[in-house]
Formats: C-alpha cells, sequence, structure tokens
C-alpha cells in the first residue's frame, strides 16, 4: 500500500505534466510555427489549452480539499495506517496546498493567455504588445513562485523519504 504522501505526489506530476506541456505548446520553438510552414501544418489549440487549464485548476482544488481532510483526520486522532500518514510526511504534506494554489495560479495565467492568443486569431481583438506584455509578466512572476515553492516543497520530500527510511 502506497502512503498519502506517495500517492499525492504522483498526482502531483501529472497535474505538472499537463501544465508542462501547455507550457511547450504556447512558448516552445518548432519549426512549424514559422511561416509559410505554419500555413500548411495545424498549429497551436488555444481552446483547448483553455479547457486543460481550466480543467487543471478544478483539479488542483479536488487535490486540496481531499489532502485537507485527510490530514485533518489524521489530526483529530485517526490512526496513522489508516490513511498512511506518519508524522514525518507531514512538513511536506502541509505545503502541498500552497503549491496547489500557485499551479492553479499558474493554470488561470496560462489559460487566459491562451484564450487571448484565440480572441486575436479570431480577430476579436487586436493584439496589443502591452497587453500580452502583461499577461507574459504574471505567468513568468506566478511560474517563479511555483518553482520556489517546488524546490522547498522537494527538499521536504527528500527529508521525510531520509527519515522514514
Amino acid at each position: 500500500m502506497s502512503s498519502l504522501k506517495e500517492t499525492m505526489l504522483a498526482n502531483l506530476r501529472e497535474l505538472v505534466k499537463l501544465q508542462r506541456a501547455a507550457h511547450d505548446s504556447m512558448f516552445k520553438f518548432s519549426i512549424t510555427k514559422i511561416w509559410p510552414i505554419s500555413l500548411f501544418t495545424p498549429q497551436v489549440d488555444w481552446i483547448r489549452i483553455t479547457r486543460m487549464m481550466d480543467n487543471l485548476k478544478e483539479k488542483c482544488n479536488e487535490q486540496k480539499e481531499y489532502l485537507a481532510n485527510t490530514v485533518g483526520a489524521i489530526h483529530r486522532g485517526c490512526p496513522e495506517g489508516e490513511h498512511g500518514c506518519p508524522e514525518g510526511d507531514l512538513p511536506f504534506l502541509k505545503l502541498l496546498p500552497e503549491y496547489l494554489d500557485l499551479l492553479a495560479t499558474v493554470a488561470e495565467v496560462l489559460g487566459r493567455a491562451a484564450a487571448y492568443r484565440q480572441n486575436v486569431l479570431e480577430k476579436k481583438i487586436k493584439m496589443t504588445m502591452k497587453e500580452w506584455n502583461s499577461i507574459l509578466i504574471s505567468y513568468n512572476d506566478a511560474s517563479d513562485s511555483m518553482t520556489r515553492t517546488g524546490i522547498l516543497l522537494h527538499s521536504n520530500y527528500e527529508l521525510s523519504t531520509m527519515q522514514s527510511g
């Protein structure tokens, strides 16, 4: 039986993979994005990325609720074996909701960027560099915060792993 820490880490890895896939679709260089090749190859599906990021925000909130209920049950006196969470894992698990909040924020900004690009593509709005730059700056700030918290999360995970085994 895997522990709560291992389960939450596996779920977190899947959520981060989803965010990274959307990031790479939007920002990673590809020869197919250069004109005239872009005229013949399918481009980024902005609507799909917007939906994926909305789904990612929902999944982050679900994980936070599950974690709060489980860790709360441990603190209310449920036996450790019922949820598979020894006390050494609590620093990792207490930092996890903050990371999930930041991941949801990154997903929101990335979804906003994709929606903006879709609106430009559909010619609903005219792209202004000022507005696009502000979206990119907010994405960069959210991503940096998520990275810094991820480093702390990783160190707490490693520390709890060393303590338990």
